[in-house]
């Protein structure tokens, strides 16, 4: 595991939930792109360590599996979140900012997982 991508993982998550708190009054929306937002430098610096040995080679190389399972992942999670989201405004269920909070930060867990593992 990417001590510097977890390490970063763990201060976006506590300063993205000392944001949330200090944020009042916001639509849900706001509160799961904070989620996401805590998230997604610690993702990004484990794609990059991930895909670092492909760009560097001077012929095309592929990119890891990895690094194309975890892109994927992420994409279909943020999708699904949102359209979550977007349901519950759309039949007036409304979700606390905790739980929309929840939502941004779990939508990226998988992707993270998979380029920070090895398996």
């Amino acid at each position: 595991m990417n001590k510097v991508s977890l390490i970063v993982g763990v201060v976006g998550v506590l300063a993205s939930a000392v944001a949330a708190i200090f944020l009042k009054d916001r639509p849900p929306r706001h509160y799961w792109l904070l989620g996401l937002a805590s998230l997604f430098p610690a993702w990004l610096i484990a794609f990059l360590t991930v895909i670092q040995p492909a760009s560097q080679s001077p012929v095309d190389v592929p990119l890891p599996p990895r690094a194309l399972f975890s892109s994927a992942v992420g994409l279909m999670a943020i999708i699904a979140t949102d359209y979550l989201l977007r349901q519950s405004e759309r039949t007036g269920r409304v979700f606390t900012p905790v739980v929309c909070w929840l939502i941004g930060w779990a939508a990226l867990i998988p992707a993270w997982l998979i380029v920070t593992v090895n398996l």
